[in-house]
């Protein structure tokens, strides 16, 4: 698949096999992390925590869901949560850290695609998560990091089909 494909064709996926990725096609995917432009170069302001483990994810889903008041899994029964965390610095309004996370994200989800696996950017599990320091030290983030992005990952029965892309779905104006 080519990259204008893969950018077109990627959707959220919210349905997983439960069938774990293989060590290769997590390699891939993280690979597409490590590719990912970060503010100012600075590599170190930012870290991935890679979950599989069941009882973790449970914890994960059950306190987003608490938090939010809902019934419904938040994270999709996914076998796989990437959490992508970073050092805040400056002002409120400097918002490099999300930038980066988000920017992570949506690489690994191209990943994702190229491979055929289903991925979804995650924020309600990682804000659920922000507000659970118990939670937060059990999945040891690195210390002086927040949670800023998160993303499903694992096999699933949906595939990515060619569509076509409406293009008035986000205003646009054109200064000359």
């Amino acid at each position: 698949m080519n990259t204008l494909d893969a950018i077109v064709n990627r959707k959220s996926v919210r349905s997983y096999t439960g069938e774990p990725t293989s060590k290769d096609e997590l390699d891939t995917v993280l690979k597409t992390a490590y590719a990912s432009p970060v503010a100012m170069g600075k590599y170190g302001d930012v870290s991935l925590t890679v979950i599989s483990n069941k009882e973790l994810l449970q914890k994960l889903d059950q306190n987003a869901q608490q938090t939010f008041h809902t019934d419904r899994s938040m994270l999709y029964g996914a076998p796989t949560f990437i959490i992508v965390s970073a050092k805040l610095v400056g002002s409120p309004a400097d918002n490099s850290a999300y930038s980066n996370g988000a920017t992570i994200v949506e690489n690994m989800n191209l990943g994702a695609v190229e491979l055929g696996l289903g991925a979804c950017h995650i924020w309600g599990v990682i804000a659920a998560l922000n507000q659970n320091q118990a939670l937060l030290k059990e999945l040891n983030i690195p210390e002086g990091q927040t949670p800023v992005a998160g993303m499903t990952l694992g096999k699933t029965t949906e595939t990515y089909d060619p569509r076509k892309v409406d293009t008035s779905r986000i205003q646009t104006k054109m200064i000359d």
